[in-house]
């Protein structure tokens, strides 16, 4: 399915980005913690960097949804990755009441295997110190994220139960795959970096044969306006829940 919005007003936009966000901001070495906050962490025995967010309704009690968002291309400097995390993963998708986790890419892009690897790795860790629901996982991103999105979602259905990629540009392998992981696309007919006919040739490929793959194509939101895609991020969780329900 291939959907047109139009531009949202800015009140809308204001709402959904600049609503409070009940954590706090802390350094952290190779620990597990467990209030609500968001942390900047160094995962044990490696340097490799990641922020983690807590929401505030986590105990360990119950299973919690996790997400774990890849950043956009740039410099990396030290927990990069908060940077996305911050202004939009989560604030858009703090309805979920997830576990957010960004790791900082360490070997360049996210489409790599080295990269695949420090994602699964991470996985691994989150899984074993939270209590996670392995039927609510999502693996998203954003520009250079989105691409890691496609690379690494059709290589581990498995692991990841949704997949969800914005102002991205489809793998050179994307359609080669047999897709079990079900994707949600957001690319904007003003992108200037990734076109959008990359991504509706894919996406209507990978519909053709027989893929669980949707895109909502939006107007007028240029390659760096980040944040104007927090409404239509907000707009994608009725489709996560029910993805995670089946």
């Amino acid at each position: 399915m291939i959907r047109t919005m139009r531009r949202v007003s800015a009140v809308v936009l204001l709402a959904c980005f600049w609503s409070p966000v009940a954590v706090q901001a802390q350094d952290n070495a190779s620990l597990s913690v467990t209030e609500p906050g968001i942390f900047q962490m160094t995962l044990p025995e490696s340097e490799r960097r990641y922020t983690l967010a807590i929401p505030d309704r986590y105990t360990g009690q119950e299973p919690t949804p996790l997400i774990v968002s890849l950043h956009y291309g740039g410099q990396v400097t030290p927990f990069y990755g908060r940077g996305l995390l911050q202004s939009l993963i989560e604030p858009a998708l703090r309805e979920l009441g997830a576990i957010i986790v960004a790791p900082d890419s360490a070997a360049g892009n996210w489409a790599n295997p080295t990269s695949e690897q420090h994602v699964l790795e991470l996985l691994d860790y989150i899984e074993a110190h939270y209590n996670i629901d392995a039927n609510r996982t999502l693996l998203t991103g954003y520009s250079m994220g989105a691409g890691g999105t496609w690379y690494i979602a059709p290589r581990h259905p498995e692991r990841f139960k949704a997949a969800l990629a914005m102002a991205g540009r489809p793998q050179a392998d994307s359609t080669t795959f047999d897709w079990k992981t079900p994707m949600y696309l957001i690319s904007s007919t003003a992108d200037e970096v990734v076109p959008l006919e990359l991504s509706q040739i894919t996406v209507e490929q990978l519909q053709s044969q027989g893929a669980s793959v949707d895109l909502v194509v939006v107007e007028g939101i240029t390659h760096y306006e980040i944040p104007r895609y927090a409404p239509h991020l907000t707009a994608a969780i009725p489709w996560i829940k029910r993805v995670w329900a089946e």
